[in-house]
């Protein structure tokens, strides 16, 4: 969620306009809409009045200072998963697939500027073999330039016959 961030007392003396304003966008993120949000801190300077929309495949942040933000999305730098598989039954991982990077996935809704469709980051599992037992490792790797909270509410494990 984005919206204006105005600090108290952070206005320096004189009237409206005058550079004095430490106003910027505000940033905050929940695991949902029905929980607390958290502030994660601010982008930019100036009076925003931000909104964000979904165009040519990226998320923009549009503000009334000269500079916009882009993300191309997710995040995240780069998410890395890896999925070990017990074959003999004696709760040891015998086998491990190669580490390999995934990402969500964002696409438009027909008719809608600001709403998007999100598709989980997935992992063809194929090609492992039958096993008694399963284990998944996760690295996120995040640069300090890029701020972000990641959020990893659920991993599912799809095992057909």
């Amino acid at each position: 969620m984005f919206g204006d961030y105005d600090p108290a007392g952070s206005h320096g003396a004189g009237s409206f306009g005058d550079g004095g304003s430490n106003m910027s966008v505000g940033w905050f993120t929940s695991s949902s809409l029905d929980k607390q949000f958290e502030f994660c801190g601010s982008v930019g300077q100036g009076h925003p009045d931000p909104d964000v929309c979904f165009a040519e495949g990226r998320f923009w942040l549009a503000t009334q200072p000269e500079e916009d933000s882009i993300s191309r999305g997710p995040w995240t730098e780069s998410i890395q998963v890896r999925i070990g598989v017990d074959t003999d039954h004696d709760a040891r991982i015998d086998t491990w697939t190669d580490w390999q990077e995934v990402k969500e996935g964002y696409d438009y809704i027909t008719d809608f500027a600001k709403q998007v469709t999100r598709t989980p980051a997935e992992l063809d599992l194929s090609a492992l073999p039958a096993g008694y037992g399963y284990q998944f490792e996760l690295r996120l790797t995040d640069t300090p330039e890029n701020k972000s909270k990641p959020i990893l509410d659920q991993v599912q494990l799809h095992f057909e016959p």
